[in-house]
């Protein structure tokens, strides 16, 4: 269905193009492919240092730190699992960790090995579980700590704060990711 709605937007847009004989198109798809390769690099090298200074984090123990401190709480929200899955709570904890400070990368095969054990555990093979759907709004809510990919994109861009979205970001996931979990107990008590 999507493909179709492409195909017939892009014929469209071809077809008006060779009625209408119009080349300011033509200029602007330079114009914004060249803006495009400009923003690409600038964020390149922002990004390359940010992975740098998370992957010191995570070589340095902070990460593991950030583990313990979440342990608590995820027992919490994930009641009973760390005794039926030690390694889906392991890699739940990981994967919010990394995803706290900034380490996308990192996050996402901690969060593929969760749901892994997770479906291991779950009794409907074809139904997701609870732990299932809290660990994905926990990843759609995101709490951040430390933004990396919007400071990297206010910095090049020429921002002369890019760091001042930390503590407004730091508030809004928090308040998101506390009414998320809030909903999704809602749901679970009454389903």
């Amino acid at each position: 269905m999507v493909n179709k709605l492409w195909f017939f937007m892009i014929i469209f847009g071809i077809a008006s193009f060779i009625i209408k004989g119009d080349n300011s198109l033509i200029k602007v798809i330079t114009e914004s492919s060249q803006r495009s390769v400009e923003l690409l690099i600038s964020l390149v090298g922002i990004m390359a240092f940010w992975s740098g200074v998370m992957r010191i984090c995570e070589k340095s123990g902070i990460v593991d730190i950030f583990s313990r401190f979440l342990s608590l709480p995820l027992r919490f929200i994930f009641p009973g699992l760390y005794e039926r899955s030690k390694p889906a709570f392991f890699n739940i904890i990981m994967n919010i960790t990394s995803n706290m400070l900034g380490l996308s990368n990192a996050a996402t095969p901690f969060g593929l090995k969760a749901m892994e054990e997770l479906q291991r555990i779950n009794p409907k093979k074809d139904t997701a579980s609870d732990y299932m759907v809290t660990f994905l709004i926990i990843n759609s809510a995101s709490l951040q700590i430390i933004p990396t990919t919007l400071i990297s994109l206010r910095a090049s861009l020429g921002s002369k704060e890019p760091y001042d979205i930390i503590t407004p970001i730091i508030i809004t996931s928090s308040v998101s990711i506390i009414i998320a979990l809030l909903l999704d107990k809602l749901f679970q008590r009454f389903k």
